[in-house]
């Protein structure tokens, strides 16, 4: 393939995002009112990405909401996601809220990492935000495929991601030709991810994966051409502006993306 883009890379690339595709990652969430939160969170999605009383260790991330002081089951359901390394999200009511300037009341929990229960604008909402924020790599796709109330906070997640990675890419010290692959292949990448937390299917076999990873990769490359093409005309170069533009076109293709 053309401009250092071999096709041995796109497959590597197209495979990674399969395996998002077949990965699978639940959400393991307890406390009172927790079927009702699992189903606005399951909306339009698979019901079987939320277990409901399921055990947080095994999770990609677990909820508790906690209305009151924290009980033992609380306690130990916190502790338990904690030492497995799961991200850990609590809903708090208002009896149970950390206080400004004080220990929080809730363990094994950061601050950041509560969600008031009678807090402005949907609780689902809130908390699919917040899942997306904690939950990385490929749990984040893979829950996103599967629960439509977190796909666009974890796509936008991911388009921030890439773009703040092509920004990298444009500034490093490097030869300026070394720059266009890596951006094209940092770029299909963040397309293929995105049609994977979109639902999209990915084949199996080794030649099918490389032409479908071409649309990606020529939408990647017809952005990374136009990019050096307008920073070839700038009146002052440099690696911030090379960074800039990286930033703005991977922006604008993963924006364009989730539109489509």
């Amino acid at each position: 393939m053309p401009f250092g883009v071999g096709i041995g890379q796109v497959v590597a690339v197209v495979r990674d995002a399969r395996g998002f595709e077949r990965h699978v990652a639940r959400v393991a969430l307890a406390g009172p009112r927790a079927r009702e939160l699992a189903a606005a969170l399951a909306a339009g999605g698979d019901p079987g990405a939320v277990a409901v009383e399921g055990d947080p260790a095994a999770a990609a991330a677990a909820v508790r909401i906690v209305d009151g002081a924290p009980t033992e089951a609380d306690v130990a359901f916190l502790r338990r996601a904690a030492r497995a390394g799961v991200p850990l999200l609590v809903v708090v009511g208002r009896e149970g809220r950390p206080r400004t300037g004080s220990a929080s009341r809730i363990p094994y929990v950061l601050p950041q990492d509560t969600i008031e229960l009678d807090g402005d604008g949907s609780l689902a909402e809130r908390v699919a935000r917040s899942l997306a924020r904690a939950v990385g790599g490929g749990d984040a796709a893979a829950l996103a495929r599967r629960l439509p109330a977190l796909r666009p906070h974890v796509e936008h997640r991911l388009v921030r991601r890439a773009a703040l990675a092509g920004a990298a890419v444009a500034a490093a010290p490097w030869v300026e030709e070394a720059h266009l692959p890596l951006l094209t292949l940092a770029q299909a990448r963040m397309l293929l991810e995105l049609g994977v937390a979109a639902g999209s299917t990915l084949p199996r076999d080794p030649q099918a994966l490389a032409t479908a990873a071409g649309p990606a990769v020529a939408a990647s490359f017809g952005t990374g051409l136009a990019l050096r093409s307008l920073y070839r005309r700038l009146p002052v170069r440099g690696p911030l502006a090379a960074a800039a533009l990286a930033y703005a076109g991977t922006r604008a293709l993963g924006e364009l993306r989730t539109r489509v």
